[in-house]
């Protein structure tokens, strides 16, 4: 499109709403001025984009990056001009774009990117923009007057909207995004598209404060069913919808603040590190919170995680801890997930995507596993879930028939020439588990591949205490293994964090993870 096409239909547009303006408290010279100006290098926002946005938006921008199809919901496609969180009715600001670039969306894979500088963000901005085919806008922003004390008449109005507007229709009579037709909805794109659970407190996506609110309903969210109420509903009705929304998630637990990016400190501990999670050392240990975001939207989520490390200038321990309600630690079944977590280090000390690493910038991953960490007790296999099942099992055994009321003895008998995974050396099929903690190397999503059997090093214990997980991994700090990670007393690495909620069938891509953090290893004494 030429530019002066392309000024065109901004013109276009511009009239359509000029009408409106005054709604907003806005002169047309007022909203023009308002729109800022992109003031980023495109050429330097390409190459930080490749770098960091590009495996989920895509290289193009079409939204279809290499883990697009882990993601939900789905990524934005930059093509078509369209940006969810704004400040007008229409289009979103160039201000739009950095304020969401640099707080991320709640409730999604979208992180903070404020750790890059201001002048890299505006970078982004600018080569976001020029994925467009609209290359400039000029629409009225919301104009956010002050707003009223919440009072009883204004919840009591905000509820009544709640219904009158049709926000029920969607979101649900409680608020818990389960109105009649919300399994129904569809963003421009054709995907199906989850209304925001109200009783949710604090991850609305354009904002959680009342002004934040006022503004949504003002402007709507764009791309999506959420439509602009400023021609429907009036502006205390709006307040009062606003406020009664809030209502609706009570008082927020007083937690501490998880941070998008933090760094954790390997503090030095002189003697042997446990791997029991319940031990002395890791009683006092002091854990950063740092937030998870869930590639896949589902009912809960999976909230923060809580992160410590030592070291004793030979191995170093890593301590996980995240809140899960319900311990699932077997997969005997097809219905069956576990709950799990991982630890994730670049091999070359460059940051690559935090999704599973790529190409040219491999990642070592430590994943504990639930379900290993019961079958050290003992292997559990199918006899386990169905101990009445009828079978003739004497042509691939070894030695004599087992008594087969010994419930997970019958497999450790078998002739591993019969059970293909576990002749074949397949660390899921072996019945002879020593570590809960898988050691793996990936080089982007779907290329998660097991080192070898003598590279299984890494040592680690779960423990599931009211509703609380704790886990512990350790491995030496340097190994002979050019695939491992290798790290050094006093040195700081990236190192990002997952874990897996098996009740709510989290398995491969479905998860909840971190960005890239900083791990500090104190210096040896």
């Amino acid at each position: 499109m030429t530019t002066t096409r392309a000024r065109k239909m901004v013109l276009a547009a511009f009239v359509a709403l000029a009408g409106s303006v005054g709604a907003f408290g806005l002169t047309p010279r007022e909203a023009v001025a308002a729109q800022k100006s992109v003031k980023g290098d495109v050429d330097q926002g390409k190459a930080l984009y490749e770098k960091k946005c590009a495996v989920c938006h895509g290289d193009e921008g079409k939204g279809d990056g290499p883990a697009e199809f882990v993601l939900f919901p789905k990524p934005r496609d930059f093509t078509k001009g369209i940006f969810k969180l704004r400040s007008t009715t229409t289009l979103a600001t160039d201000a739009d774009l950095f304020k969401t670039i640099t707080q991320g969306v709640p409730g999604t894979i979208m992180p903070s990117w404020g750790t890059v500088s201001e002048a890299d963000r505006w970078n982004l901005v600018a080569y976001i923009r020029s994925l467009s085919v609209i290359e400039e806008q000029a629409s009225p922003m919301v104009k956010i007057p002050k707003p009223p004390l919440q009072s009883g008449k204004l919840l009591t109005l905000g509820k009544h909207y709640y219904t009158e507007a049709g926000c029920v229709d969607c979101h649900g009579a409680n608020g818990r995004g389960d109105g009649k037709k919300a399994a129904k909805l569809k963003d421009d794109w054709g995907y199906p598209i989850v209304p925001y659970d109200f009783t949710t407190a604090g991850r609305m996506k354009a904002g959680s404060t009342i002004q934040d609110i006022y503004r949504t309903l003002t402007a709507g969210i764009g791309g999506t069913p959420m439509p602009s109420f400023v021609d429907s509903v009036g502006e205390q009705e709006r307040w009062g919808l606003g406020y009664y929304v809030l209502s609706l998630a009570g008082k927020p637990a007083s937690k501490p603040v998880p941070q998008e990016v933090t760094t954790i400190h390997s503090r030095f501990a002189a003697g042997a590190l446990p791997t029991d999670p319940s031990a002395a050392l890791w009683r006092q240990a002091k854990p950063v919170t740092i937030l998870t975001r869930t590639l896949w939207l589902r009912p809960k989520e999976t909230g923060p995680i809580r992160v410590a490390s030592f070291h004793n200038g030979r191995e170093i321990g890593i301590l996980l801890e995240w809140d899960d309600p319900t311990m699932n630690n077997e997969m005997l079944r097809p219905q069956d997930f576990r709950d799990a977590a991982a630890v994730q280090f670049p091999i070359q000390r460059e940051e690559p995507s935090h999704v599973m690493g790529e190409r040219q910038g491999p990642v070592n991953i430590w994943h504990w596993k639930a379900d290993w960490e019961a079958d050290l007790t003992r292997f559990r296999d199918v006899q386990d879930r169905y101990p009445d099942m009828d079978s003739d099992y004497y042509p691939f055994l070894r030695g004599t028939q087992p008594d087969l009321s010994l419930v997970g003895m019958v497999t450790t008998l078998h002739d591993p020439t019969y059970l293909t995974g576990w002749g074949a050396g397949n660390l899921f099929s072996t019945p002879w588990r020593l570590t809960p903690v898988e050691n793996l190397i990936a080089t982007g999503l779907g290329t998660l591949t097991a080192q070898s059997p003598e590279h299984q090093t890494i040592k680690g214990q779960g423990i599931w205490v009211d509703g609380k997980w704790r886990v512990v991994m350790i491995r030496a700090l340097r190994t002979d293994n050019e695939r491992d990670a290798q790290l050094t007393a006093g040195s700081t690495v990236p190192v990002a964090f997952a874990a897996w909620d098996g009740a709510q069938g989290d398995r491969d891509g479905g998860k909840a993870v971190t960005v890239w953090q900083q791990l500090t290893l104190d210096p040896t004494r």
